[in-house]
């Protein structure tokens, strides 16, 4: 038991490795599917569709500007240059998704089913990923790090 902390002392040595997998995990996929939503016209549509049934104004306008965030963003944040940014982002992309598109179709006959059930979603667990990013920072293997540093 006495060998607890020097094994944990060890593990934050590596933090680092989680940190850089889990931005180039998020950032990969916010950036492919933004690119997809702009550069690809059926999923391009099938956004525009989505946030017309989710009542959003102006939803053409909206599609590009989503879709622009998500490829910009994302793309930053897989090489970690403005991560507390890209996050903060990315987040309000997500929440926005939830909150008009998602939870609205989550149901449950109790609150601990739904909670199970919102848990469940990937959404919620991209928006986890990117709280830890902002509060942890974008480690060392990132823009940030040799930008700040200089």
């Amino acid at each position: 038991m006495g060998d607890w902390p020097s094994w944990l002392s060890v593990l934050q040595q590596y933090e680092w490795i989680g940190i850089l997998i889990a931005r180039l995990s998020v950032g990969t996929l916010f950036a492919l599917s933004g690119s997809g939503k702009l550069f690809v016209p059926s999923r391009r549509d099938e956004m525009v569709r989505t946030l017309r049934a989710a009542g959003v104004p102006a939803p053409a306008v909206n599609a590009v500007f989503v879709s622009s965030v998500e490829f910009l963003f994302g793309s930053l944040l897989i090489v970690g240059f403005l991560t507390p940014l890209c996050c903060l982002m990315l987040s309000g992309v997500m929440v926005v998704a939830l909150g008009t598109t998602i939870l609205p179709r989550v149901e449950a006959a109790s609150l601990k089913g739904w909670l199970s059930s919102v848990l469940y979603l990937p959404e919620v667990l991209y928006l986890v990923i990117l709280v830890w990013l902002f509060v942890s920072g974008s480690g060392w293997f990132s823009l940030d790090y040799v930008i700040w540093r200089m």
